[in-house]
């Protein structure tokens, strides 16, 4: 729990620091009005969102609520068949597909919490800011299929003009919300640390009921291996666009950004973050 406690310390730290971009409010605003008018989604009680910044850990909490509310078959096309992505969905006009899911319905959002329904549970998990800043490189790269200088990269990360805006604007609009009783607040070191702790607690937070026995079937296919395995069933949409033979899954582990980035590259982040983060 101590570094539970210090990393939270550390979040709260950054907060005073977080400054939104006008010009990027105004475009995000126009963005999501169509998610917002949107007359194909009827929320219901027990919808659950899984929620985060890009690269924090959104599909490792879609494999695990999959895994923990269905006999974990991966006989899907891809995990998006099963969470849908919340607000990709509703502007390519795909929401009204949204009332064939069963309950509880389990989405995938990228969206800030005041964009998404007042209805609903919210698991939002949040992840080391230099991991996050890594892995978001790596990404673009495999997406872009090109080696993208990594200096000119951080400036566009840092700066907020990607389609999600800051990672610290993204944790600002959450971080009021940790504590509400329709929120579960988590942090990607300790999910990977005791996935089937966690597992758990979404039970709890969600009111599943999930037998003891199936937790070794849940542990086994949320560990990094397995999913690499089947990762064409978790984003083919890269399988298709990128020339790239990275794999979408790379570590999948806490520290990779500390440990890839150069000693001025954390300080930069470091000082865009209020100097919070060691």
């Amino acid at each position: 729990m101590d570094v539970r406690r210090s990393y939270l310390r550390a979040l709260s730290r950054a907060l005073p620091w977080l400054a939104w971009p006008a010009p990027l409010e105004s475009l995000y605003r126009r963005a999501s009005y169509r998610v917002r008018r949107a007359a194909d989604y009827r929320s219901r009680p027990d919808d659950v969102f899984v929620v985060s910044f890009p690269k924090s850990g959104t599909t490792l909490l879609q494999m695990m609520l999959y895994q923990m509310t269905t006999d974990g078959s991966l006989d899907i096309p891809h995990i998006d068949a099963v969470c849908p992505w919340f607000e990709s969905d509703l502007r390519a006009g795909a929401g009204r597909c949204f009332e064939a899911l069963p309950s509880p319905r389990i989405f995938k959002s990228h969206l800030r919490r005041r964009r998404l329904p007042a209805t609903g549970r919210f698991l939002y998990i949040a992840r080391d800011l230099h991991d996050v800043a890594i892995a978001s490189y790596h990404h673009v790269c495999l997406v872009t299929g090109k080696d993208e200088d990594f200096e000119p990269f951080v400036g566009w990360f840092l700066s907020g003009r990607g389609e999600h805006g800051t990672w610290f604007a993204h944790l600002e609009s959450w971080w009021p919300h940790r504590n509400d009783p329709d929120v579960l607040f988590l942090l990607f070191d300790e999910v990977v640390a005791d996935p089937a702790g966690t597992a758990r607690r979404i039970a709890r937070f969600c009111g599943l009921r999930v037998d003891e026995r199936h937790m070794p079937r849940i542990v086994e296919r949320c560990g990094l291996g397995f999913m690499k395995r089947h990762g064409a069933k978790l984003d083919p949409r890269l399988q298709r666009i990128s020339r790239r033979p990275e794999e979408f899954f790379r570590e999948g582990r806490p520290g990779s950004g500390r440990r890839e980035l150069t000693a001025a590259q954390r300080a930069r982040l470091r000082a865009a973050a209020g100097g919070s983060w060691r």
